[in-house]
């Protein structure tokens, strides 16, 4: 299966295409209005492998810019969507493979930017971060394989800081990364996937 990055902003696709090779780049637009229409778009769409990559906004200052989360629950403004299943453990299994750290968990896609002590609030659901688009793209049919996005800001060092485009170019670079990753797996998922999934529960990939 054919692999394609969905990344809803212009710097995050940029930074995808930096890394991928054969693996296709798709921008599908900022905030919840332009990716609920691309997810519409999509539907009955060509069988490509799709991953939503892109940046968040940690909610916990457990996690630093440049971290990377697998998502497996997306929660929104209606019911959550799950975004876990056996692709997205090898799509994290090939990242830790790679010496990048991903971690699994749950992220909040939001109507509009939070700051201050509501984005440390959206941390009591177990959410790790928030974005703007996850929980949309996630309607397409099919649905995205997974879903991983790259810490960008916290909230000890929000977006409004002279530090942001330092930590802005440090989470880009891991986009590149972690494209180039994917693309040289020439795809997470495959007839292999049972096989992989029994090696890393026995202990065989760490």
């Amino acid at each position: 299966m054919s692999l394609e990055f969905w990344c809803p902003l212009r710097l995050e696709a940029r930074a995808a295409r930096r890394g991928a090779g054969t693996t296709g780049v798709v921008r599908t637009g900022m905030g919840p209005r332009r990716s609920a229409a691309f997810a519409g778009r999509r539907a009955g769409a060509d069988r490509r492998g799709v991953i939503v990559l892109g940046l968040a906004g940690a909610v916990t200052d457990s996690l630093e810019p440049g971290d990377v989360i697998v998502a497996d629950i997306v929660h929104g403004p209606g019911p959550d969507r799950s975004a876990w299943g056996p692709e997205s453990e090898i799509v994290r299994i090939g990242l830790r493979e790679a010496g990048i750290d991903a971690v699994r968990g749950p992220i909040r896609s939001v109507l509009r930017p939070v700051s201050g002590a509501r984005r440390r609030r959206l941390a009591r659901d177990g959410s790790l971060a928030v974005d703007m688009e996850s929980w949309w793209l996630l309607a397409a049919d099919p649905p995205p394989l997974a879903v991983v996005r790259v810490v960008s800001d916290t909230p000890s060092a929000e977006l409004a800081s002279l530090w942001l485009p330092w930590r802005v170019r440090r989470a880009l670079a891991v986009i590149s990364r972690i494209a180039a990753t994917l693309d040289s797996r020439e795809t997470p998922i495959g007839s292999d996937t049972g096989r992989r999934l029994e090696t890393a529960a026995s202990g065989g990939i760490s």
